[in-house]
């Protein structure tokens, strides 16, 4: 390890991790209370969270197309995260991946204070946390940001069972994590590191591979395919989502190589400024390498860990910019030790002004990009759109009111209210709305539900509309000329329809209606309005009521009716 002159003191071990601590929480806050996006990504995950939280589907949880996206470790805590603050939000589906990146800032600077001292530690971790690429990362639904934690716990239990001879049970756990995460790509990304060990054989020193595989492959072997297991027979679509339509889809979707400047070019501009001392510190690497074997050899994995992966996604012919966090860790490792080398002969009070100076630069720049700047993002506009509905209609009859939603609205909506329910065609609305039951729809194009009502129809009103600038976006269209929670609904639910008196509608997860009478006189009228039959589940329950199942095997256009009164 690389020691400072006697003149220069290193920072307090405890005070540098609360301050990265500190401008990773900093940097979260930024991004929560910044301007909302629920349409890029968060409906998916969103919907997979509700699906395992209020349908119990934790072995395979869905989004609302009844598709798995990814294996379920971002689902998993996501829902946790849920469970805890009682509803899904943008704080529980960013919280895993923005604990998974300040973890990862804490890990650069413990193995970057290990190999090349505290100072190079220090600006390791402010090099991770002042990029754009982590201040996109921080506050994302996607899985990459929880993807990057996990391929670098693979990464540096795998340096350290090399240079031990020992541990490999910890790098295939890891593995298996990253695996349940994202994929089997994890380990590829993790392992590229040891590429060093035939580079190290030049040095006439070398370190060889050591050790026991056979429990770390045991366990993950158990891990992996026992959940696959498990979520195969919960669902037969496992197989089509996670291996042909994410595995194989992505890998043949164009030929290999065809875009192979895009990631260094995301690379250079996403992780600016300090890409450029990246690659400065690859060529040193590559040039001059350190005299000590154990700075050489971490030096050495850092530089294949990161440029194995940057390779890769070059070569593979899916490679958007995200796709890039897991090689950023490395990334900063060598910038931000290439930083401690070129400041080593200034004033310790002088580097870490700069370092201060560097966070007070990135954390401004943030604020204003998030609360400002991005209100011009058509995602921004949309969302702020869904939650003037949300807001407009919450406040009249509550989050729990019982809406229709036509299949052309966002799911996004949906998350708002806390619920997950099958939309409907324009015809079905149509004909809701024409019936004589208070009905209300949530639509995007009026005119298209006006037409298919068709003439003589009843009057339809607009209760709530949300805009875009003056362009209308989403309507609450309803037969009624406003809400009232009070009186009997109805509402359609997929091929259902469902007519609710006295009752209040719960749930609506995977055939499962949940239903809670509100009185003696409640009454339920279910109806297939399809020509296939169906079968559905009635969950009657509520408070000091016993939970009751009713299975219905509904026939094309038959009814059932369940009434509180009724034997």
């Amino acid at each position: 390890m690389t020691t400072p002159p006697a003149d220069q003191p290193e920072p307090s071990h405890p005070i540098a991790i609360l301050a990265v601590c500190a401008v990773a929480g900093a940097l979260f806050v930024i991004r929560l209370t910044g301007l909302p996006n629920l349409v890029d990504n968060e409906f998916r995950l969103g919907a997979c969270v509700l699906n395992a939280v209020q349908g119990g589907n934790w072995i395979a949880p869905h989004n609302s197309l009844g598709s798995l996206d990814k294996p379920p470790m971002l689902t998993w805590l996501a829902a946790l995260a849920t469970l805890a603050l009682g509803r899904v939000s943008l704080l529980s589906l960013y919280l895993p991946t923005a604990l998974a990146t300040a973890i990862i800032a804490v890990l650069l600077y413990t193995w970057g204070t290990r190999n090349a001292g505290r100072y190079a530690g220090f600006f390791v971790a402010v090099a991770y946390l002042t990029s754009n690429v982590i201040a996109q990362q921080i506050a994302t639904a996607r899985w990459d940001g929880l993807f990057a934690l996990t391929v670098a716990l693979v990464a540096l239990a795998g340096f350290r069972a090399w240079n031990s001879g020992h541990g490999w049970t910890a790098f295939w756990l890891a593995a298996a994590a990253s695996t349940l995460t994202k994929g089997p790509l994890g380990i590829l990304l993790g392992a590229f590191g040891l590429l060093a060990v035939p580079w190290e054989r030049r040095s006439g020193r070398p370190q060889p591979l050591r050790g026991s595989h056979l429990v770390g492959v045991t366990l993950f072997l158990a891990i992996v395919f026992g959940w696959f297991a498990l979520a195969l027979r919960w669902s037969p679509r496992v197989f089509d989502d996670l291996i042909r339509s994410e595995l194989v889809r992505h890998a043949v979707m164009g030929a290999p190589g065809h875009r192979f400047g895009k990631p260094p070019i995301d690379f250079l501009a996403n992780f600016a400024p300090w890409s450029l001392l990246t690659i400065l510190g690859l060529w040193r690497i590559w040039i001059h390498p350190a005299a000590d074997d154990a700075r050489r050899r971490f030096d050495r994995f850092c530089f294949w860990w990161f440029l194995g992966g940057l390779l890769l996604f070059a070569i593979s012919p899916h490679n958007p910019a995200r796709l890039l966090y897991p090689v950023i860790p490395p990334a900063a490792l060598i910038a931000g030790c290439e930083a401690d080398r070129l400041t080593r002969g200034l004033r310790p009070a002088i580097r870490l002004g700069g370092c201060a100076a560097a966070i007070v630069v990135a954390l401004t720049l943030f604020t204003l990009k998030y609360h400002r700047w991005d209100h011009r993002r058509e995602h921004v506009r949309r969302t702020l759109a869904i939650l003037h509905l949300h807001d407009a209609i919450a406040s009249r009859v509550g989050e729990d009111f019982a809406l229709t939603y036509t299949r052309d609205v966002p799911f996004a909506v949906q998350l708002t209210f806390n619920t997950m329910r099958p939309a409907v065609t324009i015809r079905d609305a149509a004909a809701l709305l024409r019936a004589d039951a208070p009905t209300y729809v949530v639509v995007r194009d009026t005119m298209r539900v006006r037409r298919r009502m068709g003439r003589g129809a009843p009057p339809v009103y607009e209760i709530v509309t949300a805009t875009i600038g003056t362009t209308p976006y989403l309507t609450l269209l309803g037969n009624r000329p406003d809400l009232d929670a009070r009186a009997p609904v109805a509402i359609g639910l997929g091929p259902l329809r469902v007519a609710l008196d006295h009752a209040r509608l719960g749930t609506t997860q995977d055939g499962v209606i949940v239903v809670t009478p509100e009185t003696d006189a409640a009454r339920v009228l279910v109806t297939n309005a399809r020509s296939a039959p169906t079968t559905t589940i009635v969950r009657v329950c509520g408070a000091g009521i016993p939970r009751r199942d009713l299975v219905w095997d509904l026939g094309p256009h038959e009814s059932a009716a369940w009434t509180a009164s009724g034997p």
